[in-house]
Formats: C-alpha cells, sequence, structure tokens
C-alpha cells in the first residue's frame, strides 16, 4: 500500500497519472514565474523552489489521503470517510476531482 499512497506516474491508473502530471505542471509553472521575477538573485533558487513545491503541496496531500479514505483495509466508518472527504477537499479540490473521475 506505502506505494500507492505517493501519487506518481501510474501506468495502470489514468487518473492518478493524471493528477500527478497536472500538479508537477504547476509546480513547474510555479518555479519558473519565480525565477523569471528573481533578477540575478543569488537565492532565486530557493526561492523559486520553495514557491513550487507551497504550489503543489496541499495537492500531494489530498492524494495521498484520497489513497487512505478509499483502502478497504481500513474499514473506515461513515463519518471517517466523510471527515476525510472534507479534508481532501480543503487541500486539494482538484487534485481530488481528477482522481475520483473514474
Amino acid at each position: 500500500m506505502s506505494e500507492r499512497l505517493v501519487l506518481g506516474y501510474d501506468a495502470g491508473d489514468v487518473h492518478r497519472t493524471r493528477a500527478f502530471t497536472n500538479l508537477v505542471a504547476r509546480a513547474a509553472e510555479a518555479y519558473g514565474l519565480s525565477l523569471r521575477r528573481a533578477d540575478d538573485d543569488p537565492d532565486a533558487a530557493v526561492e523559486a523552489m520553495t514557491h513550487a513545491l507551497g504550489a503543489v503541496a496541499r495537492g500531494f496531500a489530498a492524494a495521498t489521503l484520497e489513497t487512505l479514505a478509499r483502502h478497504e483495509v481500513l474499514a473506515l466508518s461513515i463519518e471517517q470517510e466523510l471527515y476525510l472527504d472534507e479534508l481532501i477537499v480543503e487541500l486539494g479540490l482538484e487534485a481530488s476531482a481528477i482522481l475520483n473521475a473514474a
């Protein structure tokens, strides 16, 4: 199960792959924008990476919670699933929507 917790390219699951590539594109965009605004700042790469990771951290957290919420071995109660669903939407509605597009 641990390999399924980490969102990444998954040849067997088009929705997980799409959510992952969407988050990567968002990170790349934030990184590029931050670097362009840096103007020869020696700390520009660190600042740009900070913005890039900040742009996607919530989406990756949402994807992990999504995986846990749907795992049958955990046998979550309806209340627990609803609570996790609220957290997932709060953290990353877009990632959740892509993962649930099936």
